[in-house]
């Protein structure tokens, strides 16, 4: 039975680049000076996209909200490079754990954030596309409460 299960889906490293298959599995020595991803772009399309299976929102059903254009959204560029920069650290510092520890540490509380009721995909969806978000709303800080904080230049 489980020799028909193994048949029966591709392995996650069939949906990789070579490179990124060597790197996890530990058959080359990674290197701590130099990301195996060029940018976060790379990252996300040669390793996150094959490699992340989630239902998606599409019109009425449940799911997570995913955004196709990520990118329009300021905290999704900045949890998604915390993300990637957070991968690279821990694949070249820890190869025995540090995948695991970026799944549950890193991937999962962002990942839960981003595509939540909530959070900047909310009312993004892949049939839908990308819904613009409002930031937050800020009343100016009175210069005297700034002024109480240590690092405060005024």
């Amino acid at each position: 039975m489980l020799d028909q299960l193994a048949g029966a889906r591709p392995a996650v490293t069939d949906a990789l680049p070579a490179e990124v298959d060597d790197a996890l599995d530990g058959s080359k020595e990674p290197s701590a000076a130099r990301p195996l991803f060029s940018d976060l772009e790379a990252f996300l399309r040669r390793y996150l996209a094959p490699v992340v299976e989630r239902r998606l929102t599409v019109g009425a059903a449940s799911g997570v909200n995913w955004c196709p254009e990520w990118w329009q959204h300021p905290e999704a560029i900045s949890r998604l490079y915390a993300l990637w920069r957070a991968w690279e650290t821990l694949r070249a510092a820890d190869p025995d754990t540090g995948m695991s520890i970026w799944w549950r540490d890193h991937f999962d509380p962002h990942f839960a954030v981003l595509t939540g009721e909530y959070g900047p995909f909310g009312k993004c969806s892949p049939d839908r596309g990308h819904v613009a978000t409002t930031p937050l709303p800020l009343t100016p800080a009175p210069p005297d409460v700034l002024a109480q904080l240590p690092d405060a230049e005024l």
